[in-house]
C-alpha cells in the first residue's frame, strides 16, 4: 500500500513534496543534549519515516526498523535494502495483533515485540530473518500478567542467552525469558542507587552492552536514556536527549563503530502535534 501511493504521485512531485516537509522540518526546534555528544541526525519524511517510526536495532552493518506492520532495512546512512510492508504473520493479524514495537538483532534474526493495541490481551515476540526480513514461524506468546500495557520492546542478551521485557509504564521490574524456550527464568527487580525500588516509565526501545540494559524513554520533554545494571537491577540516568514536549522518543540500539561506542536513538518530531518527521540522532557518550 505504501508503495503503491508514492508510486500514484509522479515523481517530481513526490519529490517536491518530500523536500517541502524537509523544509518544514528545518523549522523544528534544536537542541543540545546533556551528558552526551550529538554526532549526527538523519532525518526523513513522508513514507520513509512511516517505515522508521517505532523501535530499531543493528547488526554493526545495517540498521532494522519497525513500524506497526512493517519491517525495514536499511545501511547505516539511511539507504533502503528491503522492506517488508505485513510483517505481522497472517495468524496474528487475525488475532488483531497491529503494532511492531522494540526490536533486537541476534544470530542473523530480528526479535521483535508484538502486540494488540489497545486491548493488549496477546503480547507476542515474533523472529524474522535479518537478510530476507521474513517470518521464520518463531511466535512466542508472552505472559499477559507481566505485560497489562502490552509488550512495547524487546532486547536480547547474547551472552546469557535471555531476552529482557518489561512494562511500558511504571515498570519495577525485567522480565527475563529464556531465549531457546521463551519461558520466564526470573524476574529482576529495579532500584536506585540507595537500595530502593526504582520505577521506569514510558520504556520505548532497549538494547543490551556490556552487561547493562540501556533504555529509551519518552518522558518529561528531556527523554533519557537510562541504563539498567542486569546483575544488580540499579537504574541511572545515561544522558538526557532534550528534544522538547512535542519530540516524541522511540526506540534506540547500540553501535560500534571505528573503535568507538555510539547510543543511537529514534523520534517522531512535531509541530503543534502533526508528526513531520523521524529522526536517528546518533550520541556519543561522555
Amino acid at each position: 500500500m505504501l508503495n503503491g501511493s508514492a508510486l500514484s504521485v509522479p515523481k517530481a512531485i513526490w519529490s517536491f513534496i518530500c523536500a517541502i516537509m524537509l523544509i518544514i522540518s528545518s523549522f523544528l526546534p534544536v537542541t543540545e543534549p546533556t551528558g552526551a555528544k550529538l554526532v549526527e541526525t538523519q532525518t526523513f519524511v513522508m513514507t520513509e519515516a512511516l517505515t522508521r517510526a517505532q523501535g530499531m536495532t543493528t547488526d554493526g552493518e545495517y540498521y532494522y526498523f519497525s513500524s506497526n506492520y512493517f519491517l525495514t532495512k536499511t545501511t547505516l546512512s539511511g539507504d533502503v535494502i528491503l522492506k517488508n510492508l505485513i510483517a505481522i504473520p497472517t495468524d496474528l493479524l487475525i488475532k488483531g495483533l497491529n503494532h511492531i514495537g522494540g526490536c533486537s538483532f541476534y544470530d542473523g534474526k530480528i526479535y521483535a515485540a508484538v502486540e494488540d493495541g489497545s486491548d493488549y490481551l496477546n503480547p507476542y515476540i515474533v523472529v524474522y530473518d535479518a537478510e530476507t526480513l521474513k517470518y521464520t514461524g518463531e511466535k512466542y506468546l508472552l505472559p499477559q500478567e507481566l505485560h497489562v500495557d502490552g509488550v512495547p520492546w524487546c532486547a536480547v542478551d547474547a551472552e546469557k542467552g535471555v531476552l529482557y521485557t518489561a512494562e511500558w509504564n511504571h515498570a519495577v521490574q525485567l522480565n527475563v525469558f529464556d531465549l531457546d524456550t521463551m519461558e520466564l527464568v526470573k524476574e529482576i527487580p529495579l532500584i536506585d542507587k540507595h537500595s530502593n525500588t526504582a520505577e521506569i516509565h514510558r520504556v520505548q526501545g532497549c538494547e543490551v552492552y556490556g552487561g547493562k540494559l540501556y533504555c529509551s524513554t519518552d518522558t518529561d520533554g528531556d527523554q533519557p536514556v537510562l541504563s539498567v545494571d542486569l546483575d544488580t537491577g540499579v537504574v541511572k540516568e545515561v544522558f538526557k536527549r532534550n528534544l522538547g514536549d512535542d519530540a516524541e522518543a522511540e526506540g534506540m540500539t547500540i553501535l560500534l563503530e571505528d573503535g568507538k561506542i555510539y547510543i543511537i536513538t529514534m523520534d517522531i518530531g512535531r509541530i503543534n502535534g502533526v508528526p513531520i518527521n523521524v529522526n536517528i540522532r546518533k550520541y556519543a557518550v561522555y
